[in-house]
């Protein structure tokens, strides 16, 4: 989980020059969301190496081949450098800028280390119990002030430029080596910016397992949309639990709660779907987007505490309008609950992930880390005692964690975790 750059073998491919200085190749990320291929990039100058960066690349093709597709995908990697100009905050990835090469289009951005939600997400169950109460709030927290800032920006005319991420999600929310917290990405946000590219075909634009209700149903979207994702988010940080994918409910009961305009508001959806090429999962995950109600809600999120319930329960209404909060609004709430639990830092957040690696250590073998996180290890001194826990315990025929959880930390149900299945009818007798 170190950074690439620790290691860096001196004299790389270099993919290309931008005056005195030269990229060169480290690893193959694999493809981007709209096409592209990322790389991860260490950077090198006269006076020796520099930071990894991540490029989105876009090869050029010939002349004969080029297609609307990757028309589509360069406009759409020029607009997001364009975005980012507006993008100036801490909790936010920057991007660099935007370089022709001979070889095609880069968009040179910023390496987040640190470890995603998705991958503490399985370090918690690795482990027996999920973060505690302190850490989501302060997480939420974080990223909710990173959602306000965007939310509210304005052009260099002052119209504001409505920002909407559309991909919040656990693999784009990251925790940094000092316990800061990052948004890694803007790549497919909407905003009104002058000349932007409009979306061929209303459908998710990120993730499909955590887009609003309005998204999967190819509705208008605004700002409300990413705080419904961050509630989907933390909902299962917190419970490993999923509105989307509810193990109290078989599809087919899904699907008799609708009234016939909400079916004919899936079918449309579902052939938009089909159409837009999403996963196989997608028509299962839009009729429990529309189906779902406050009930599941409190099923979802059973054993956490009445205040951050409360907060989770505002966030993921069905109706945008019934989702009373700004994300400068939810930042303040946050803050305020996480001050009536105890001072809680960055710091805190480092230890409390250090410690969680710690206690996971030898359940992590089989587990791979994403080739682009890393920077945070357990001390050292926590790994060699939860290894001697371990086996003591073991040596009388149990198996015990280093220490016992938070008063605040839920612990894990048997088998529970981010399922990602698809929900599929019972066959009929």
């Amino acid at each position: 989980m170190s950074n690439p750059s620790d290691s860096r073998p001196a004299g790389g491919v270099v993919l290309f020059t931008n005056g005195e200085t030269s990229y060169e190749f480290f690893r193959d990320l694999g493809e981007g969301r709209v096409g592209e291929r990322l790389l991860l990039a260490q950077t090198r100058t006269p006076k020796g190496l520099g930071e990894c960066i991540v490029l989105k690349c876009l090869p050029l093709p010939k002349a004969a081949e080029v297609t609307e597709q990757y028309q589509r995908t360069r406009i759409r990697l020029e607009e997001e450098v364009r975005l980012a100009q507006y993008l100036r905050h801490p909790s936010i990835a920057r991007v660099h800028g935007l370089f022709e090469t001979e070889h095609g289009l880069c968009v040179a951005m910023e390496n987040v280390e640190g470890l995603s939600l998705h991958t503490l997400l399985a370090v918690a169950q690795a482990r027996g119990c999920y973060f505690s109460e302190a850490f989501t709030l302060y997480v939420g927290a974080e990223v909710a002030a990173a959602l306000a800032y965007a939310h509210a920006r304005t052009d260099d005319a002052g119209f504001p430029l409505g920002i909407v991420n559309r991909d919040v999600n656990p693999a784009r929310i990251r925790v940094g080596p000092h316990g800061e917290i990052r948004l890694t990405d803007f790549g497919v946000a909407f905003s009104r910016l002058a000349g932007r590219l409009a979306t061929s075909l209303p459908s998710p634009q990120g993730e499909v397992l955590y887009s609003a209700p309005e998204a999967l149903l190819g509705e208008a979207v605004d700002w409300r949309a990413d705080l419904f994702s961050l509630g989907l988010t933390l909902l299962e940080f917190s419970t490993g639990r999923h509105l989307y994918d509810p193990g109290h409910l078989r599809i087919d009961e899904v699907e008799a709660r609708a009234s016939k305009e909400e079916r004919e508001k899936v079918l449309a959806a579902s052939v938009a779907a089909l159409v837009t090429e999403l996963p196989a999962f997608a028509e299962d995950v839009i009729w429990c987007a529309m189906a779902f109600r406050s009930d599941d809600m409190e099923q979802a999120a059973r054993g956490l505490s009445i205040p951050l319930r409360d907060i989770l329960h505002t966030l993921l209404q069905r109706e945008p309008a019934d989702r009373v909060f700004t994300a400068a609004e939810l930042e303040l709430v946050m803050r305020s609950q996480l001050a009536r639990l105890g001072r809680y830092t960055r710091e805190d957040a480092l230890r409390e992930v250090q410690h969680a690696l710690a206690q996971a250590s030898d359940k992590l073998w089989d587990f791979e880390v994403p080739s682009d996180e890393g920077g945070i290890t357990p001390p050292v001194h926590e790994v060699w005692s939860g290894a001697a826990a371990t086996t003591a315990s073991s040596s009388r025929g149990t198996r015990r964690t280093s220490s016992s959880p938070a008063a605040d930390e839920v612990p894990t149900e048997p088998s529970a975790g981010p399922r990602r299945r698809t929900l599929t009818k019972q066959p009929t007798t």
